[in-house]
């Protein structure tokens, strides 16, 4: 028989060794799935408004994100789909924020659902301004790589 033979004496030292690094193991890992993400704040995209095109950006790690709203014009008397499409990046969560820019029309924050293989997608109703015509920043938030990705974009919408 072959192997290592532990003389019967010293048999409680190499169990505790054992339970030691058992239990550091345990540890590291709890640790790591409680840490805090990172927040990765990007600037506006400032040269694309989404009410009339598709807007993308690049992600961090050279990912890259593609954001779509529709139908064309947007309204606010009118449900508003949301697409997303995320290459490069294994995004967990996906949503987007919607704030009004000029006036508080307060927080609304869209889950998006999986669409997909890197597509998300969701649909909702932004509030409705006296004035008629409003402009938007609409934040979308990627959950990926123990990050927390935040990219905003602007666009306008109409009665």
């Amino acid at each position: 028989m072959t192997g290592i033979v532990i003389p019967a004496g010293n048999r409680s030292g190499f169990y505790s060794a054992y339970a030691v690094i058992l239990a550091m193991l345990a540890a590291a890992a709890v640790g790591y799935l409680w840490l805090p993400r990172a927040d990765v704040p990007l600037p506006l995209v400032a040269d694309c408004r989404l009410e009339r095109q598709v807007c993308a950006a690049e992600l961090p790690g050279g990912g890259r994100l593609e954001v779509e709203l529709g139908p064309r014009p947007v309204s606010t008397i009118a449900p508003i789909r949301v697409s997303v499409s995320i290459a490069g990046l294994p995004a967990g969560r996906v949503e987007v924020d919607f704030q009004g820019v000029d006036m508080n029309m307060g927080l609304h924050r869209l889950p998006l659902a999986a669409a997909g293989p890197g597509r998300f997608s969701g649909e909702t109703t932004l509030p409705v301004c006296v004035t008629g015509q409003m402009v938007w920043q609409a934040t979308v938030h990627i959950e990926a790589d123990r990050k927390n990705i935040s990219v905003p974009f602007r666009f306008e919408s109409g009665a």
